[in-house]
């Protein structure tokens, strides 16, 4: 990812921030709630420093911004100007289940990487490769932390590109909220690994039985802390719904190792 603005078509999308109406809230304050000292406290428990000292970065510079209360941001960068560590967040208020909105923490942007070390085999999005599995323990930490903070019940995320929504639901525990977009990502992680896929479906290599080009479907992902939320959002429909979208031969795989395309179901 890059800290440009996301392109999102809206009509993807199945739930909107309604807003926070909290007199606890204050403008100027990271995610209406804490100040700089704070929040360099919170990045500091994290772990994450230490995780970039341990990649070989001894010298960097940690910035902390609010441009809004809808837009508030953790800079890591190094001296050459390059960004370790991006992170765009606001906390926002969401109608999904019951009488009364969520809470949560949404991640806008978020990004790691590695810049000096050698360009190969990127994902989709990426100017340089990631920074491995110790700093997206300690961004987990972090939102875990940011969360306790500002009394928030959990995050949620639009995932650009596919290997996003991987990392997503394997770092961050975090599910589509759409039991539709949850089966259909399931039916796509069988067609290999998740470098592969992703390219494949940025290429225009993934493809509906009918020969028609799959496009990512964007969609919310959310992980609850409390249990009664995931026991009320991820409920029996919703397990039912799951079900009844899971198909694993809906998509097939264009490999773009032969002269022609050649069509298969099976993971490369």
């Amino acid at each position: 990812m890059s800290n440009e603005e996301k392109s999102i078509p809206l009509e993807d999308l199945d739930i909107s921030d309604l807003g926070l109406h909290d007199s606890m809230i204050q403008e100027g304050l990271f995610l209406g709630h804490l100040r700089t000292p704070e929040v360099q406290s919170i990045v500091q428990q994290s772990g994450l420093l230490d995780e970039l000292k341990g990649r070989g970065y001894s010298e960097f510079s940690l910035s902390i911004e609010v441009e809004s209360l809808q837009d508030n941001r953790i800079h890591i960068c190094i001296p050459e100007g390059e960004d370790l560590f991006f992170l765009r967040l606001h906390l926002g208020s969401f109608s999904l289940a019951g009488p009364n909105p969520a809470r949560l923490i949404s991640i806008d942007w978020f990004q790691t990487q590695n810049p000096r070390m050698a360009h190969k085999r990127l994902f989709p999005g990426q100017k340089y490769p990631g920074l491995g599995f110790g700093i997206l323990t300690a961004f987990r930490s972090l939102l875990s932390l940011l969360a306790d903070k500002t009394h928030a019940a959990g995050i949620i995320t639009v995932p650009e590109y596919f290997h996003d929504a991987v990392l997503f639901n394997r770092y961050m525990k975090c599910r589509f909220l759409n039991p539709e977009k949850a089966a259909d990502f399931e039916n796509l992680r069988i067609h290999g690994n998740v470098r592969s896929i992703s390219a494949a479906i940025q290429e225009g290599r993934m493809r509906k039985r009918s020969g028609e080009i799959y496009a990512w479907r964007h969609g919310e992902m959310v992980h609850f802390r409390p249990d009664y939320l995931n026991a009320m959002v991820f409920d029996d429909t919703y397990h039912r719904l799951y079900r009844q979208h899971l198909d694993r031969k809906r998509y097939v795989l264009v490999h773009s190792d032969t002269s022609h395309d050649s069509i298969s179901g099976e993971a490369p």
